[in-house]
């Protein structure tokens, strides 16, 4: 299992009151946090503790979305896309 670095993109809301990051890909590793920052950090974790438990039970680890077709899952205007990258060697 080779490991290295990996990027979904990610569908990122912040709201008054907390941050939500969903990864259309992989639910899984959705996060909502109050800080804006601290959300995309446990975002970061989150995606790899999804793909590395994926790996580990050898089940298939769908390929990152093209940012370009998530534009349709935007339903607030706070709504965007972003990417996501974290290192799988780290965890």
């Amino acid at each position: 299992m080779e490991h290295s670095l990996v990027t979904y993109p990610a569908i990122v809301e912040q709201g008054a009151q907390q941050t939500r990051v969903h990864f259309p890909d992989l639910p899984a590793a959705d996060v909502v946090d109050t800080d804006y920052y601290q959300a995309l950090m446990r975002a970061q974790l989150g995606l790899a503790i999804v793909i590395i438990d994926l790996e580990s039970h050898h089940e298939p680890v769908p390929a990152p979305s093209e940012p370009t077709t998530l534009a349709p899952l935007l339903n607030t205007p706070e709504a965007r896309i972003e990417l996501i990258t974290t290192d799988l060697d780290e965890y």
